[in-house]
């Protein structure tokens, strides 16, 4: 049996930057409908992302009929609007030299380990098998690194919360904290069903390969991707969420709750194999005191200020822009003014249809 490409990120860097299943070759006289600075949107990527974002749409939020096709409405009325700001984004990152080369192979490696598949080779051919194309995909994955560091760079880094900040925001919602006793587990499972005595003694020395990784300082995360075969690797990097007490075998409990945040469990052997657990999260039971929430409030308040931050930077980069439509189509983002390309009419004004005839794509 062929294998089936399973990675929730897959469908995200598809589903949100557009990408199609590959094409025989062809030339095709593309209808430009955008032009962003030096780069265009064709009507066919447009097309393609209204497409896409019904898909996500319906998969997303479980929709049919009437109903689906209000949403997919709702979600047309950004979607150029979008198409253009990520243009905006690539562009900016390109200015700043930044690079996402590494990203793309660490990426590409990681959906290859979480496939069981011998190389990235072997990767590209199966994603060929199912009508993915390969170079396309690489460069979503770029473009998608690309804006992550600029937004990361230009909005994120400069997003200050202070301690009066976080401590007003406990203070006024100490209830949200009042939880019972619980762990929050990630888990790295090297199983051994099936397997022969020998080749577990195998498995054993991985796992404490493994342990030693972790403990000195590897990436959890990381080693869940390479190495762990749990049901909750793939689609949650190992998070198996929060458990109570009574919730989990009383041999592992004892273990976890005994823990501190951020502490590693010795290897745990069951039937089904070996487990490494890292407790993310421990509460007490009642309202957690402040500094075991800290961070939890520090990242919804960056998130709080983040909205509004990256609109404004958006909107900046609009100003410095030259972004024009063909007759037809709306940009919800439109209301900042944009700069004119040198020689052309002010902000405002309608390109005549040459500026819009199209290329040629092969």
């Amino acid at each position: 049996m062929k294998p089936r490409i399973s990675h929730g990120m897959l469908a995200g860097v598809l589903l949100l930057s557009g990408s199609s299943p590959a094409q025989a070759e062809t030339t095709i006289f593309e209808e430009i409908i955008c032009r962003v600075n030096n780069d265009i949107i064709t009507k066919s990527e447009y097309e393609e992302a209204a497409n896409l974002l019904k898909l996500r749409t319906q998969r997303q939020q479980k929709l049919s009929g009437e109903q689906l096709a209000q949403a997919v409405r709702e979600g047309e009325k950004d979607l150029l609007k979008n198409m253009i700001e990520e243009r905006l984004l690539v562009q900016k990152a390109v200015e700043l030299g930044m690079t996402a080369d590494t990203d793309v192979i660490k990426y590409l490696d990681r959906l290859r380990s979480e496939n069981d598949l011998p190389s990235i080779e072997a990767l590209e051919q199966t994603m060929r098998q199912q009508g993915i194309n390969p170079v396309e995909f690489r460069k979503r994955i770029k473009e998608q690194s690309l804006k992550e560091q600029v937004l990361g760079r230009e909005v994120y880094y400069r997003i200050q919360v202070s301690t009066s900040e976080i401590k007003t925001f406990y203070e006024a919602n100490r209830d949200k904290f009042d939880r019972p006793e619980q762990v929050r587990l990630q888990e790295i499972l090297i199983a051994s069903n099936g397997k022969t005595p020998s080749e577990v003694e195998g498995l054993r020395k991985r796992a404490e390969e493994v342990l030693e990784k972790a403990r000195g300082g590897e990436v959890f995360g990381d080693l869940v991707a390479q190495y762990s075969e749990g049901p909750a690797a793939k689609e949650w990097g190992g998070d198996l969420g929060f458990f109570g007490r009574g919730k989990l075998p009383k041999e592992v409990e004892e273990i976890v709750f005994s823990l501190r945040r951020g502490q590693i469990t010795d290897i745990v052997e069951g039937r089904d194999g070996f487990r490494i657990f890292k407790v993310i999260e421990k509460n007490i039971a009642g309202i957690q005191p402040l500094d075991s929430v800290k961070d939890q409030i520090r990242n919804k308040l960056v998130e709080d200020k983040a909205v509004p931050a990256v609109r404004k930077y958006m909107e900046t980069l609009r100003r410095q822009s030259y972004i024009r439509l063909k007759e037809g189509y709306v940009d919800s983002g439109a209301e900042v003014e944009t700069a004119s390309a040198e020689g052309d009419q002010p902000a405002g004004d309608e390109l005549p249809p040459a500026a819009f005839e199209g290329k040629q794509k092969k």
